[in-house]
């Protein structure tokens, strides 16, 4: 019941932006500006770079809401918006690389191993979240967006989809391609410890 309240809630505030109510814009501002940053923030891993693509999206979104014919896709259609302003200005400041190749991942590289008798120390240091964060940021674009919007965002498949552009099977095997890269290279690293 909650998402179709906050799907009400959403809808109305578009509309409400859309007939020109000011006080809206600052809802809106107010309402989104964490979700935005933490999106831009995860991709680009820099603060200043967040704070500059969360302005860049305001301005789109603001300027372009009018263009959004059905009102239910507004958050999903803001995390297209922020995506594309983040990669965007990752390409014009030329940081962003896939560092490594899908193909790297062997398929029988992934066995699991169960680290639950490591203790706890070790898996929530900031090591092992260094490591994590690191694992991610090496992921190549399709898999890092999928996998930071899922399990960093907590956004569901169908979202993920729409707002990516891309169909729900296509979401699953990149995300589930992602998760495997990502535990190769944080097994990697927690195996030193057992």
């Amino acid at each position: 019941m909650d998402k179709v309240k906050n799907k009400t809630l959403e809808a109305e505030l578009v509309r409400r932006i859309k007939s020109g109510d000011s006080s809206a814009v600052e809802d809106f501002v107010r309402q989104y500006s964490s979700r935005v940053y933490s999106l831009a923030y995860q991709l680009t891993r820099s603060g200043s770079a967040a704070e500059e693509i969360m302005q860049e999206v305001f301005i789109t979104v603001i300027s372009k809401l009018a263009t959004l014919e059905n009102e239910n896709y507004f958050s999903t259609w803001l995390y297209r918006v922020t995506t594309n302003a983040a990669y965007g200005y990752l390409r014009k400041e030329k940081k962003h690389r896939d560092l490594v190749p899908v193909d790297d991942v062997e398929a029988g590289s992934t066995a699991l191993h169960d680290f639950s008798d490591l203790p706890d120390e070790i898996l929530l240091s900031d090591e092992s979240r260094d490591i994590v964060r690191q694992a991610i940021d090496r992921l190549p674009k399709t898999l890092r967006t999928i996998v930071i919007m899922k399990d960093v965002e907590g956004l569901k498949n169908e979202e993920i989809a729409e707002a990516m552009n891309l169909s729900l099977p296509a979401v699953k095997s990149r995300l589930h391609r992602g998760r495997l890269m990502l535990r190769e290279k944080i097994s990697r690293h927690l195996r030193r410890y057992s």
